[in-house]
This record gives structure tokens, sequence and C-alpha cells, in this order.
């Protein structure tokens, strides 16, 4: 048996990184000012709440904010584990905005320094921390702990963001990948029989109509699972909760919670 993940299930196995950029303000030239030099905001280390504002982009998410190194730039090594499973780490991301930087982000002019600052002299620089959406709660993490390290501390964050059991949604979403598998592999199958089909005896033939239906029918059973899908990654914002609760409202299920 092949137990290897199909083609949909790989796609709903990747981590969706945001690469924040920093970019000077451009400057406010008036109808006179065509022949004044302007000075251009050389780059700087930006406040932490600046940093954080830009980083987050509106998105209330908590984050996950990856440092690269040069020993694993371009990789997700400091966050995945190469020998072992994946999965659930990749899918407990879904519920946070996940931000990448550069190597250079520990120069002290780099506009997210402050990000990774170190509190103490002395102090090992995480490799990349769990936190609210404003750097409150903040959860650093070396890049060499273990895959039971990192599940520890994504689902105490989701704990204390969101209502619902994350342990029981990811339990389903793994579930569900089982089932996508089964969708493409016998999509896969069809699909081999029709082009053998059509090479035979044309596209018109009874037999190819019918493998063409049949595969129609597999791309609504695979809509059924997305939405399902969906359902299941809504897990509500405890503070949005809050909000509506004090505001005398239902609390809205937030558009990010089912990224």
């Amino acid at each position: 048996m092949d137990f290897r993940r199909g083609r949909t299930s790989k796609n709903r196995l990747l981590i969706e990184w945001t690469y924040p950029v920093w970019k000077p303000p451009a400057p406010n030239a008036g109808a006179d000012d065509s022949n004044r030099t302007v000075a251009v905001i050389a780059e700087h280390a930006l406040s932490i709440e600046q940093a954080y504002e830009l980083i987050t982009g509106g998105d209330t998410r908590p984050l996950l904010v990856l440092r690269e190194c040069e020993k694993c730039k371009g990789t997700d090594h400091a966050l995945l584990n190469r020998d072992l499973d994946n999965e659930q780490t990749v899918l407990l991301t879904h519920w946070f905005r996940c931000v990448k930087l550069p190597p250079n982000v520990l120069d002290e002019q780099h506009p997210f320094f402050n990000l990774f600052k170190p509190q103490q002299d002395g102090t090992r620089i995480p490799h990349l921390f769990l936190c609210s959406h404003d750097g409150s709660n903040k959860m650093p993490l070396p890049g060499d702990q273990t895959q039971a390290e990192v599940w520890e501390a994504m689902f105490s964050v989701l704990e204390r963001e969101y209502q619902g059991d994350a342990k029981k949604a990811v339990k389903e979403l793994r579930a569900l990948l089982s089932q996508f598998d089964n969708v493409d592999a016998m999509e896969r199958d069809l699909k081999a029989r029709l082009d053998k089909e059509v090479e035979k005896n044309g596209p018109e033939s009874d037999k190819a109509k019918k493998y063409q239906t049949e595969i129609a029918d597999l791309q609504k059973d695979r809509n059924k699972l997305f939405a399902k899908e969906r359902q299941i990654r809504t897990l509500a914002r405890k503070q949005q909760q809050a909000a509506g609760q004090s505001a005398g409202q239902k609390a809205p299920v937030p558009a990010d919670a089912g990224k």
C-alpha cells in the first residue's frame, strides 16, 4: 500500500509564511520642492510596537515568528523535524500568522532587530517565538527543540487565544487528509482508465463518458471535504468573543480563522 500523501493533502500541508519588509516612507515633495534635495530615511531599528504592527499587517491571530540563519536559510528546519512526521505541526500553524525574517535581522540597524533583541546580556537568542499579535505572552524556542516541545507551546497558545478544542480539530483534520488521499487515488485511477479508453475508442465512447462523469463526481466529493475542512478550522477568537459580549452582541467568526 502507498502511504504517501496525495496532491490535495500536500497542498494542505504547506506553511503560509509571510515575509514582511520595511519600506521608508515616501518624502512629501510639494510643487515648489522640485529642485530641493530630499533626504531618504535610512534603514533603522523600529520600535518594538512599530515592528509588531508591521509584521501583523492587521492580522489578529497569534504570531509564529522565525528568523533564518545562514545554515537554515530557505528551509523550515528551525520549526520542523527533518526525520519525524510534521503533519500536526503544520496543521497547527494554520491558526497562527507565520512570519519569516532573514538572517540579518540580528543586525542592530535592521528594522525588526528589536523582535529578537536579547533582554539581558548573555541570553541565548531564540530561533523562533510564539506570542499574541501585540507581542505579549512571548514564548521563545531555540530551534533545536523537540517536536513534543513545539506542540506543547503551540497548543498552550491556542488554548489561550481561541475557543474550541484545537487537539480535537487537528485529529479531525488529519483524518480529513486521508479522505483527500482516497479521492486523489480514485481520480488518478479513473484518469488512467479514461486515457486508455480515449486512445482506444475515442472521447465519445460510453465508457469514456462514464469515466468523465465519475471524475466530475469525485471533484464534488473533494469540494465537500474542502467545506468540512473550513468548518473544522474555524475556531472562534477569545478576545473577539469577549469584545462582542461586552457590546451586547454575538461575537463574529473572524475571516482569518479558517486560514
